[in-house]
C-alpha cells in the first residue's frame, strides 16, 4: 500500500492564510453561508467563496471544489490579482485533495505567476510550498527540495511560523523517503513544537501521524501508535472528518503490519463511516482493503468478499495498478476458504495479469528507449561517414602543396578511420548487449527502477543542495565580489543539469506521454524563463484540434520539448522580444507546432544558422518531420515544427 503519509489537507491551511482554530469548520461554514447572501462586492463575496471552499475540504471535497470555482468566478469579475492568486490556490487545494495531482499543478502556476507579477513574496513562498508538496507526491524529489528551499527563507524573513511549520513538515518526509528516520524526526517535531505553540491544532494532526510512521520504521511500535492515537483524538476533538478518514487510514495500516486483527476492525469500520461522509475515495478503498484483509484472516470470509471486490473497483477507477494487487491477493484466499475454485482461479489469474501487465509495459519502455538510441548512433554514424568522404575529397584538391602537408593529412585520415572504425565496432557490441539485455526483462526492470530512483532521490537532491550552498556561499565576505560570478556559473550550469535530469527521467518512465502531460511539461520550462527573463511574456497554447488526451512515444514527446526549448533559448537570447507565443495544432496529416516571438528578426540571407537550427533538424527527423525558420529586420522570428500524426 501506498506511504503517504503527509495529509494533504495540511495543504490547503498553508495556502489559505487564515487563522482561525478556535471553531469547527461547520460552525465557520454557517456563518458565512449568511454573509455570501448578502450583497457586496465581488472582491468580498471571492474571499468568502475562497475560504468556504478551504473549510468545506475538511468535510466534503466536493463542495470545497464547488466554492473554489465560484470564488475564482468572482475574483475575475472584481480584477484584483491578489485576490485572483488566491482564489487560484484556493481551488487547487481542494482540487489536489481530490487526487488530480496535473490540474492542481496548473493552478498553482498561474497563482504562482500573477504573485510573481504584483512581487507579493509571501503569496509566492506559499504558492512554492504547494508545488513542491505536488512534486513531492509525484515523487520527484529534487524538484520538491527546490521548491522547498524557496519557500523557507521567505517565511522565516516574513516570521510566518506556521507557514514555515509546513516546510518543516514536508522536507521531514524527504528525509524520510530516502531514508533519514533521524533527520525526519527531528523535522517533524520542529513543526509540532510550532504548531501546538501557536495553536495550529488542524495542521498538527498530520505532523502526528508523520512522526507515528517514523517511529513505526525505527522500530518503536509503542510511540508510533501513541502518536496515531492522538492524531484521532485530536480530529475528533475538531469535528474534522478529512483528518479523521486519513488518520483511520494510516493508523490501520499500521495495525495491519502490526497483526493486531481485533483493534484494527474496529478502527477500519469507524474509519469507512468518515471516509464515506466526506467522499475520500482513496482512504475508502484502503479502509475496505484493511478491513476485508483483517476479516479474511479472522475466517469471516463472506464478510469480507464484498468489501474486498469494492475496493478493487475502486483502485482500478482510480487507475492504481500497485495498490488494486491488495484486494485482488486476498480475495484468492477468501474465494478458496468458501470453496470457490473458479472464483479464486480467476482473481489468482487477474492478479498475475496486473502483475505481468505492469511489467510489460515498464519493459516496452525500456525496450524503445534502447531502439531509440540505437537508431540515433546509427544515424550520428552515417552522418560522421559523409562528412569523411568530403574531407578526403577537399584533402585531393590541396595535394598540390607539398608531400609533407599531404602525410601530415594522410596520417590524419588514418586516424579519423580507425576511430570511425572502433566506434562502430563499440556501437556493434552495445546492440548486442541491449539485445541480450531484453532476454532478462525482470532484471532490466529492477535496475531501471533502482536507477530511476538514485536519480530523483540522489543526484537531484544533492544537486539541488548544492546550487543551495554555492548561492549562500555568494554572500560570505571578503570573497564574494571575486567569485560571485563564478558561483553563479556552476549554480546556473547546476540547475540546467537538474532540469535535464528531470526531463529524461520524465520521458524513460512515461512510456506512452499524453498531450496534456507534454503540454504541462513545456509549462514547467516557461516557468522557468520567466524567472529568468521576467520582461518577456510567455504563452502555450493547444488548440480544440488536438485531442489532449490522446498518446504518443515517449521518444517523441522529449524530442518535441527539446526542439521547443532550443527555439524559447534562442529567443530569450538574441530577439531582445516582449512575447513568446508556443502553438500547437492538427492538419489532416500532420501536428503542427509554431514558436514565434515578436523580437528584432534577422535577415535570413545574412546570417549563418550554427548548431541550434541542426540539432533541431536532426531532432525533426528523428520524428519523420521537418523545421523551418521564418524571419525578417523587424518582423520577429517563427520556428516552426511539422511531423506526421501517424
Amino acid at each position: 500500500m501506498k506511504n503517504l503519509t503527509i495529509v494533504s489537507f495540511l495543504l490547503v491551511l498553508l495556502c489559505s492564510g487564515s487563522n482561525v482554530f478556535s471553531q469547527s469548520p461547520r460552525q465557520i461554514i454557517d456563518s458565512l453561508k449568511s454573509r455570501v447572501e448578502e450583497k457586496l462586492p465581488p472582491d468580498q463575496l471571492a474571499n468568502m467563496y475562497g475560504e468556504l471552499g478551504w473549510q468545506y475540504a475538511a468535510i466534503n471535497l466536493d463542495s470545497a471544489i464547488f466554492f473554489g470555482k465560484m470564488a475564482v468566478e468572482k475574483a475575475e469579475e472584481a480584477g484584483e490579482p491578489k485576490i485572483l492568486a488566491q482564489a487560484y490556490s484556493d481551488l487547487g487545494s481542494g482540487i489536489l485533495q481530490k487526487g488530480n495531482l496535473d490540474e492542481s499543478k496548473v493552478l498553482y502556476l498561474r497563482s504562482l505567476q500573477i504573485r510573481e507579477q504584483i512581487q507579493d513574496s509571501l503569496g509566492m513562498a506559499k504558492s512554492y510550498n504547494a508545488l513542491g508538496f505536488i512534486h513531492q507526491r509525484k515523487y520527484e524529489t529534487d524538484s520538491a527540495i527546490g521548491y522547498f528551499l524557496k519557500a523557507l527563507p521567505i517565511f522565516q524573513k516574513e516570521k510566518a511560523e506556521l507557514n514555515a511549520a509546513a516546510v518543516l513538515n514536508n522536507l521531514g518526509v524527504i528525509y524520510q523517503n530516502l531514508p533519514d528516520y533521524q533527520k525526519a524526526k527531528q523535522a517533524y517535531e520542529e513543526a509540532i513544537a510550532i504548531r501546538e505553540r501557536l495553536e495550529d491544532f488542524r495542521s498538527v494532526i498530520g505532523s502526528y501521524n508523520n512522526l507515528g510512521t517514523v517511529y513505526k520504521y525505527l522500530g518503536d511500535f509503542d510511540q508510533a501508535e501513541t502518536y496515531f492515537r492522538k492524531a484521532i483524538a485530536k480530529s475528533v476533538e475538531l469535528e474534522d472528518p478529512m483528518n479523521q478518514a486519513i488518520s483511520y487510514r494510516i493508523y490501520a495500516m499500521f495495525l495491519l503490519e502490526k497483526g493486531d486483527l481485533d483493534n484494527l476492525e474496529d478502527i477500519a469500520r469507524k474509519g469507512l463511516v468518515v471516509a464515506r461522509q466526506v467522499n475520500t475515495q482513496y482512504e475508502v478503498a484502503a479502509l475496505e482493503t484493511a478491513l476485508g484483509s483483517a476479516l479474511n484472516a479472522k475466517g469471516k470470509f463472506r464478510e469480507a468478499k464484498p468489501l474486498l471486490i469494492a475496493a478493487a473497483k475502486n483502485f482500478q477507477e482510480q487507475g492504481s495498478e500497485e495498490d488494486v494487487l491488495f484486494p485482488y491477493f486476498e480475495l484468492i484466499s477468501v474465494y478458496a476458504s468458501l470453496g470457490q475454485a473458479d472464483s479464486s482461479r480467476f482473481y489468482s489469474n487477474l492478479y498475475q495479469q496486473t502483475l505481468r501487465t505492469k511489467v510489460e509495459k515498464e519493459s516496452k519502455e525500456i525496450v524503445a528507449e534502447l531502439e531509440t538510441k540505437y537508431q540515433t548512433e546509427l544515424k550520428d554514424l552515417q552522418i560522421a561517414e559523409q562528412q569523411l568522404q568530403i574531407k578526403n575529397q577537399n584533402l585531393m584538391i590541396f595535394g598540390s602543396l607539398g608531400l609533407a602537408l599531404i602525410l601530415a593529412v594522410v596520417g590524419y585520415l588514418l586516424y579519423s578511420q580507425q576511430k570511425l572504425k572502433n566506434r562502430q565496432l563499440q556501437q556493434e557490441g552495445e546492440l548486442k548487449a541491449a539485445l541480450a539485455q531484453l532476454e532478462t526483462q525482470n532484471k532490466l526492470q529492477e535496475q531501471r527502477m533502482l536507477i530511476s530512483r538514485d536519480l530523483h532521490d540522489n543526484i537531484g537532491a544533492q544537486l539541488t543542495f548544492i546550487i543551495s550552498a554555492i548561492e549562500n556561499l555568494k554572500y560570505f565576505e571578503p570573497i564574494k565580489e571575486q567569485l560571485t560570478s563564478r558561483y553563479d556559473s556552476i549554480a546556473n550550469f547546476t540547475k540546467q543539469t537538474i532540469t535535464e535530469l528531470r526531463d529524461t527521467i520524465w520521458a524513460m518512465n512515461s512510456g506512452q506521454v499524453t498531450w496534456d502531460s507534454l503540454i504541462l511539461r513545456i509549462q514547467d520550462y516557461l516557468q522557468k524563463a520567466r524567472e529568468s527573463k521576467s520582461s518577456i511574456q510567455f504563452d502555450c497554447l493547444i488548440e480544440e484540434n488536438i485531442d489532449r488526451e490522446s498518446k504518443m512515444n515517449s521518444s517523441d514527446s522529449i524530442q518535441i520539448l527539446r526542439i521547443v526549448q532550443e527555439a524559447v533559448q534562442n529567443a530569450v537570447k538574441y530577439s531582445d522580444a516582449s512575447r513568446v507565443e508556443i502553438k500547437f495544432h492538427a492538419t489532416k496529416k500532420d501536428f503542427v507546432g509554431v514558436i514565434h516571438d515578436n523580437g528584432k528578426g534577422f535577415d535570413q540571407g545574412t546570417i549563418l544558422l550554427g548548431n541550434g537550427l541542426y540539432n533541431m533538424q536532426k531532432r525533426a527527423e528523428e520524428l519523420g518531420g521537418k523545421v523551418e525558420i521564418k524571419s525578417g529586420l523587424g518582423q520577429g522570428t517563427s520556428v516552426k515544427l511539422s511531423w506526421p500524426s501517424k
